[in-house]
């Protein structure tokens, strides 16, 4: 039976995960990628609960190349320690799944869950400093991320397509270079970093430009967005806002071209306090970076962290803000 990767994930308990993780016991990994012991799974998936891929002693990290999985459940699983390169994962489960310091380097993941897992001081569509553009080219499509664990995993350049991020609250995540087309965010996404260039001179003279760096056809309709740091040229195209107007796309160029007759329209102390510290903030990478994410919120918490107890004044610059700068992408 097909995954739907946005199906709601099962409920299990401690125990089920205690008992899939002993029943390997004894159970030479290698042997069990060649011929599951235990068959397949109520859904239709090859049973890989619990399975453990790399010793947790092992002196060094477990190296994956040009692997195949296929319509397999990988729940409360450990892929940890893993450098997988050119493998391909379609139709496969990652609910409560340990990714930490898992290594994606040009993988394909296709009709996807990742649930509830831990992919920590991992790297997700990196590739060897050596790679040339395009070698190492991950790509996600029609996956589902709900609520997983990114703590310093660190974001090369892969590609998104028709994938659904889902957070209680996201937050201190760079995305590096990332490509999302036909994406859909759910949820609370705070302090994320996007970017149309490769940040080491390395990568931009091995690499060039990005080829995919940017949002197309990107929804946050459902999404709640604050302190978004896009830069580098990072594309916007056909992207919906959140539906309770809590944020736009601005036109920052012209924003911060007319950074001083904006502070003298303001005319309020407070609000050309308020104004200033926010345009500080945004327009050091306007020549860069024309278009950029704007949020009510972002102005809430700066007015709270400035002292400022009027509770109107961010609601005030935000509809100045949006009303003259707002430009569909």
């Amino acid at each position: 039976m097909p995954l739907a990767p946005n199906r709601p994930a099962k409920r299990y308990t401690a125990k089920q995960f205690t008992e899939w993780r002993a029943r390997w016991s004894g159970i030479e990994p290698d042997a069990s990628l060649r011929s599951p012991p235990f068959g397949s799974t109520e859904d239709g998936l090859l049973d890989f609960r619990g399975f453990t891929l790399n010793d947790p002693n092992a002196p060094r990290m477990r190296s994956l190349k040009h692997a195949q999985f296929k319509s397999c459940d990988f729940t409360a699983a450990s892929l940890a320690e893993t450098i997988s390169e050119h493998g391909s994962f379609d139709t496969c489960t990652f609910d409560y799944t340990d990714l930490n310091n898992f290594a994606d380097k040009g993988n394909l993941f296709q009709n996807c869950r990742f649930y509830r897992g831990e992919w920590q001081v991992g790297s997700i569509g990196t590739s060897w400093n050596t790679a040339t553009r395009g070698e190492y080219q991950s790509r996600y499509i029609n996956c589902h991320f709900e609520n997983i664990k990114l703590t310093k995993t660190t974001i090369g350049d892969p590609q998104f397509i028709d994938c659904s991020f889902v957070f209680k609250k996201l937050s201190g995540i760079d995305f590096g270079c990332s490509g999302f087309i036909a994406c859909r965010f759910i949820g609370a996404f705070q302090d994320l970093t996007f970017r149309g260039a490769y940040e080491s001179r390395e990568d931009r003279a091995r690499k060039a430009t990005p080829e995919f760096a940017g949002f197309t056809d990107v929804d946050f309709t459902q999404a709640a967005v604050q302190w978004f740091d896009m830069r580098g040229g990072f594309r916007c195209k056909a992207v919906r806002m959140p539906a309770d107007g809590s944020a736009f796309t601005a036109d920052l160029a012209r924003l911060c071209g007319d950074r001083v007759a904006l502070l003298e329209r303001t005319g309020d102390p407070a609000l050309h306090k308020l104004a200033a510290q926010y345009l500080d903030i945004y327009c050091r990478f306007a020549d860069e970076q024309p278009i950029q994410i704007l949020s009510r919120f972002d102005l809430i918490e700066s007015a709270k962290n400035s002292g400022e107890t009027d509770a109107s004044l961010p609601d005030t610059l935000y509809t100045i803000l949006k009303s003259t700068y707002a430009k569909p992408t």
